[in-house]
């Protein structure tokens, strides 16, 4: 599906007008091709096409009549956004345009920028989006409200394929990627992903804890391209569940390894194999990886929570954050504890549930249970997504529930200042999440496990009430991990 068109308002034919444009272009080009001539460059042509991959993606190719810059602003019937402008000059460019919806009839406009930032004539010209590949088309989203995020980003694992996706405030897919799994037989899944500042996405795609079939860490552009990835192996261990951002090209992450050890004084055999955690920097410069924190030289063996399968699973860290002093916050699922690790990765400043909790919970109903994305908020408050799985009947039995804690370092308790439980309660024994979000608000993933809906994304108000809700059904959805707010996917920007 192509659409061209000329920057030319004559009724000449194309054909004359296009060798016309290439005589000038001959004629007057300046004779160092990289410098900008004076004024505005011109578009001498656009052409759109639709993605071969990705129904909802466009790209503009754009070629001026001198050096210069462009951006795109493009309206449907949802309204209009502007493009990042790109960001070197030159005389051809490819613009991709997101925030799509299928099936539906855009007009565009391509903006040249010279180097002192003055604005040329526009070309315009249009394009339809396709329809969405059938996984996604017979995915139900029934929402209700607006939301105060203006996208949504998650990860929806269809049988048998994978994808991430991002929703619009009203809860309608605008975007979406499948992944092409490294290792095809089990096919590894999609997990946690993180999206950086240039607006790439790196993500775990990854299988069940210490089977192994979990491939890597990856990187793609907003396109589906694939930018790098770090795979599995003894040296750099085995990444799993969650990974951060850093400056610079660094990404911190879980990895963890098997050790074998003796547990006959507990019971167990004289060789038993253990998934130990740990936590690496992958710089992406080098592509060389180097451990941080190893939890055996801050944590006991022989204090556990779930001990089963092969190999044992001792904590099962799930979730990773920085703290608002460069602390980093580690979910101990198996423990049901959280634990803050010092910036210099040297000790453990704190922990917060589990046998060995640094703060008592004055109101037991307060507690977590087998605990999800937990983060410090700006004014020390800890924010989580409580399974709720093994919760006693004395405290309300298993149910789940983003939860806020207040640490209160005078007498060292935990209490809660907030909850959100959906009416009626939703249980997530596993995955799941609950971030803040810069309105306030709190953006809440319940995974169900359940056949109807099978998953509820809601963005809850100060006072514990939903303000948005999406919920998503399918006949082949297999689960989901998590869902995070989201400001762009490319730098896109709504105009009016």
């Amino acid at each position: 599906m192509r659409f061209s068109i000329m920057a030319s308002s004559t009724s000449a034919p194309a054909a004359v007008i296009t060798a016309l444009a290439l005589l000038a272009l001959a004629l007057f080009a300046p004779a160092a091709a990289g410098e900008p001539t004076a004024g505005p460059p011109r578009v001498v042509s656009a052409t759109a096409a639709i993605h071969r991959d990705n129904s909802l993606i466009a790209e503009i190719d754009v070629q001026l009549d001198s050096p210069g810059r462009v951006y795109v602003e493009y309206r449907g019937p949802a309204g209009a956004l502007r493009s990042a402008t790109t960001p070197a000059a030159a005389r051809t460019h490819r613009v991709p345009l997101v925030r799509l919806h299928p099936q539906t009839a855009y007009r565009y406009a391509v903006v040249p920028v010279a180097g002192d930032g003055a604005a040329g004539a526009a070309a315009q010209g249009a394009f339809r989006t396709r329809a969405l590949p059938p996984a996604l088309a017979r995915l139900q989203i029934d929402a209700a409200g607006e939301s105060t995020a203006e996208l949504v980003l998650l990860d929806l694992q269809d049988n048998p394929d994978s994808y991430f996706l991002f929703l619009d405030r009203f809860g309608r897919i605008v975007w979406y990627h499948r992944n092409e799994p490294v290792v095809a037989d089990p096919p590894t899944p999609l997990r946690a992903v993180r999206q950086k500042p240039d607006h790439n996405l790196v993500y775990w795609e990854g299988g069940p804890t210490g089977r192994f079939v979990n491939c890597c860490l990856r990187e793609i552009d907003p396109t589906g391209r694939d930018v790098t990835r770090l795979v599995n192996n003894d040296i750099d261990k085995y990444a799993h569940h969650d990974l951060v951002i850093l400056p610079e090209r660094q990404v911190l992450y879980i990895a963890h390894e098997i050790v074998t050890i003796d547990d006959t004084e507990r019971g167990g055999d004289a060789e038993t194999r253990v998934l130990v955690d740990s936590l690496r920097l992958w710089d992406q410069e080098t592509h060389a990886t180097r451990e941080l924190w190893d939890a055996r030289d801050h944590l006991s063996l022989a204090v556990r929570g779930r001990w089963s399968g092969d190999p044992k699973n001792w904590l099962n860290a799930n979730s990773l954050a920085l703290g608002v002093r460069g602390n980093v916050l580690l979910s101990l699922a198996n423990r049901n504890e959280i634990v803050s690790i010092a910036p210099d990765f040297r000790s453990i400043e704190w922990r917060l549930g589990g046998p060995e909790s640094s703060y008592e919970f004055p109101d037991p109903a307060d507690r977590f249970y087998f605990q999800h994305t937990v983060s410090e908020l700006p004014n020390g408050n800890i924010l989580l997504f409580d399974n709720g799985r093994g919760r006693p009947e004395e405290e309300g039995g298993e149910y789940s529930r983003a939860l806020e804690l207040a640490l209160n370092t005078y007498d060292l308790t935990a209490v809660k200042v907030w909850e959100y439980r959906h009416r009626p309660d939703l249980f997530s024994p596993s995955r799941s999440s609950a971030y803040r979000l810069p309105s306030g608000n709190t953006l809440i993933n319940f995974e169900t496990n359940d056949s109807d809906p099978q998953r509820v994304i809601v963005e809850a108000d100060a006072g514990g009430a939903a303000v948005w809700q999406a919920a998503l059904r399918s006949p082949t959805i297999r689960n989901s991990y998590r869902a995070y707010p989201a400001a762009s996917i490319m730098g896109e920007r709504p105009v009016e």
